[in-house]
């Protein structure tokens, strides 16, 4: 079966999955407060706000809040992730100074597994582990479950060995629940936790097409704990671009393209048909003969020259820069843009490049476009004006080949009789971008609060100088936003937001032989380091293999407390990165002596949905001089998060946008020393350049790339304005 036949039943197999309940107060989906065998849908985060904590004895009645916060992820088929936060008492008095009415603020992290196999009557089988990890493991537990389905009710039973040893009631022995779907929006709730019996019920709601809200409320039928009564819930659940993946995915009614018969030669104006029509070969209305004369003096030098300019034109509108443009007869038009407003995702850019040149195409041209980063080109694809209406009306093969075929930059060639159209002089290329975002220091599930934050404005800047040449930068402002833990002189005042330049770097990026991408960089970095680094890159020729290396010296003023007077960041890291499931899963593995003079290393898993990405880390290093980080070990997470629209806006000559990927991340120790300590593990990356934009946010493999190919499909007929096809998405979810 071709790798892009596996998106349509990937899709369909997603919707048809039985509706993951919301997440309860322990870290698991669930129906009230124990497991079921269901779990968050793979491309889909949940997050919800419980009263209360089950496996927890309220200590202080009245004072402050109870409850947890949990959130999690459909990391891939079958598995969730969910981290909780558990509070009780006073949220942000001084743990250390008594008197302070809390008993805990606790951040822990559970995961469910659900095996492969169907059993009779639609039985699931699942098994997690809840708390695992961290220095103090107070809800700990093992389980295994298995749900089954008979017509609209859901029966759920399990077994659970409790591991806690600081909790009074973990999770432990034979529990059970059961929902009953009553209609489209509401189920009744029964759940036992092998303490108490509850009942309840759930409300969804649709918000949107990725968004849906879920309300449930239960109280307590027995009376064999001091487990509270009533317990209220409420979260979201959102699929991570599942708006694109269903729009970019199977038959669609599509508008025909600009052909002979509807194109004015004497008007650079294109005519678009107004009426939609199925996409297929264009035939000719007219007789043969007057059609190939039609066609012929449409691919005349000057027609051809008009069209290129028509091209020009619409491409400038969608925000591309550094544009070329040539046509053979040969080989039939051969186009290089660089995707100015299109930043946040290749493959969005490519959409935009082909839904504009099928405006100006004729029955049987080819194409060959390269986008290009700093004037590189980085990606290459061939199609022709039949293969392109097949692709976009859902096929992905054409005469026995791909109908979109992708290569990699060195791919790019210019045309044999020359460009019609190129960019007039290199200040052309010279355009100011803008990216906007927040800037965020934070502290969670300390002893000095529940959550504390430094919350300011980030601004970034880019400044094309030459081909493979760039300016960039970053500064913060002072915040407009923060607790008292963060002020000047108290204890994160040193982590605060500033109004500060953070970083500015001047660097200069090529493609050596054998596909090594290498870019040398110098200038500031950590607002108060100055020095450089080269990074090196290579692709496989499917792109599922990168590795990578990266060399640096910084150095600085000491601004962090110790007794040197300048601290001199070594960096000498190798990595190697490997695609588990073609664009969506990456396991990478970087080793080496890293920003803080710490050696070990750091292994991450990073799972794409979309332009969101969710990066699981682990960390093992330590450091013996110039000041000593004893051998740590941390787990933490990282969600980025695209800002803003996908393209850019032009203002004047700069371009202004939301942050492409936001970090969102939080660590926790896993050492059992009660030594705590910030700087493990730290890698000096420039924002844009080599690893951000000409590996496009390391997705620029050719195989991960063919398997998000419907982005591509997405943005094409959204700008077609065409009949997305309808969702098959259950009322329930």
């Amino acid at each position: 079966m071709p790798k892009q036949a596996f998106w349509p039943l990937w899709v369909a197999a997603v919707f048809a999955m039985p509706a993951a309940a919301q997440l309860a107060p322990g870290g698991f989906t669930s129906a009230i407060n124990t497991p079921n065998a269901d779990v968050v849908p793979f491309g889909a985060a949940a997050a919800a706000l419980t009263n209360n904590n089950p496996d927890w004895t309220r200590s202080h009645p009245g004072v402050g809040a109870f409850g947890s916060i949990n959130a999690g992820f459909g990391l891939l088929p079958g598995l969730e992730l969910v981290s909780r936060l558990a509070f009780e008492g006073d949220l942000q008095c001084n743990s250390w100074i008594p008197p302070c009415p809390s008993s805990t603020r606790d951040l822990s992290v559970s995961a469910k597994y659900q095996l492969p196999l169907r059993l009779p009557v639609n039985t699931r089988i699942a098994f997690g582990a809840i708390d695992f990890g961290g220095l103090a493991a107070l809800f700990k537990s093992y389980y295994g479950v298995a749900t089954s389905s008979f017509g609209a009710l859901d029966l759920s039973l399990g077994y659970a060995k409790g591991g806690a040893a600081y909790s009074a009631t973990p999770l432990n022995g034979v529990f059970g629940s059961g929902q009953l779907l009553l209609s489209e929006r509401w189920k009744l709730l029964a759940d036992y936790d092998g303490r108490e019996w509850r009942g309840g019920a759930r409300y969804a709601l649709p918000l949107t097409t990725s968004l849906d809200f879920e309300a449930s409320a239960s109280r307590k039928l027995t009376h064999r704990s001091d487990q509270q009564a009533w317990q209220l819930s409420g979260g979201l659940v959102y699929y991570f671009d599942r708006q694109a993946r269903v729009s970019g995915s199977g038959k669609s009614v599509v508008a025909a393209p600009v052909s002979a018969l509807n194109y004015s030669a004497s008007s650079p104006t294109v005519i678009k048909t107004a009426a939609p029509v199925e996409a297929q070969p264009l035939a000719p209305a007219q007789p043969a003969a007057v059609a190939r004369a039609l066609q012929q003096d449409l691919a005349s030098p000057k027609s051809a020259e008009i069209r290129a300019e028509q091209l020009a034109s619409q491409l400038k509108k969608q925000g591309f820069s550094s544009i070329s443009i040539g046509f053979d007869h040969e080989s039939g038009w051969v186009v290089q843009a660089e995707p100015l407003a299109w930043r946040k995702n290749r493959l969005d850019a490519l959409g935009v490049a082909l839904a504009s040149w099928r405006q100006v195409t004729l029955p049987d041209e080819s194409l060959r476009l390269a986008l290009t980063y700093l004037q590189d080109p980085v990606l290459t694809v061939k199609t022709n004006s039949y293969c392109l209406e097949e692709f976009l009306s859902g096929a992905s093969w054409c005469d026995g080949y791909q109908a979109l075929t992708l290569a990699d930059g060195r791919e790019a060639r210019a045309p044999k009789q020359g460009w019609l159209i190129a960019p007039k002089a290199f200040w052309e290329a010279i355009r100011p971008q803008l990216e906007v975002g927040l800037a965020l220091s934070q502290r969670v599930g300390t002893e000095y609060g529940l959550y504390d934050y430094s919350l300011g404005l980030d601004l970034g800047w880019e400044l094309p100088l030459a081909k493979g040449l760039l300016w960039q930068g970053q500064a913060t402002a002072p915040p407009f936003s923060q607790t008292a833990d963060f002020q000047k002189q108290a204890i994160f005042g040193d982590q605060r937001i500033r109004n500060r330049v953070e970083s500015s770097h001047l660097s200069y990026q090529r493609q050596l032989p054998l596909g090594i991408w290498a870019q040398a960089s110098v200038g500031y970095v950590q607002h108060s380091d100055h020095g450089g680094q080269i990074d090196l890159a290579w692709l496989s020729p499917g792109g599922r293999l990168r590795l990578s290396s990266i060399s640096g010296y910084y150095q600085g003023d000491n601004t962090r407390g110790f007794t040197l007077d300048t601290i001199i960041h070594k960096t000498g890291l190798a990595s190697a990165r490997y695609s588990m499931i073609e664009g969506q899963w990456f396991l990478e593995a970087q080793a080496g002596q890293f920003y803080n003079w710490d050696r070990g290393v750091r292994l991450t898993s990073h799972h794409w949905f979309g332009d969101y990405r969710l990066s699981l880390n682990y960390r093992n290093t330590e450091a013996l001089k110039p000041f000593p980080l004893p051998r740590s070990k941390f787990v933490g997470f990282e969600l980025t998060i695209p800002f803003g629209p996908k393209a850019s806006t032009s203002i004047g000559p700069a371009t202004v946008r939301g942050r492409d990927q936001w970090p969102y991340g939080i660590s926790v120790k896993i050492s059992p020393d009660g030594f705590y300590a910030n700087g493990y593990a730290i890698v000096s990356t420039l924002r844009h350049g080599l690893a951000a934009d000409t590996l496009d946010k390391d997705r620029a493999g050719l195989a991960d790339m063919e398997a998000n190919i419907y982005r591509v499909r997405a943005i094409m007929r959204e700008m077609a304005a065409m009949p997305e096809p309808k969702s098959p998405l259950p009322a329930w979810r």
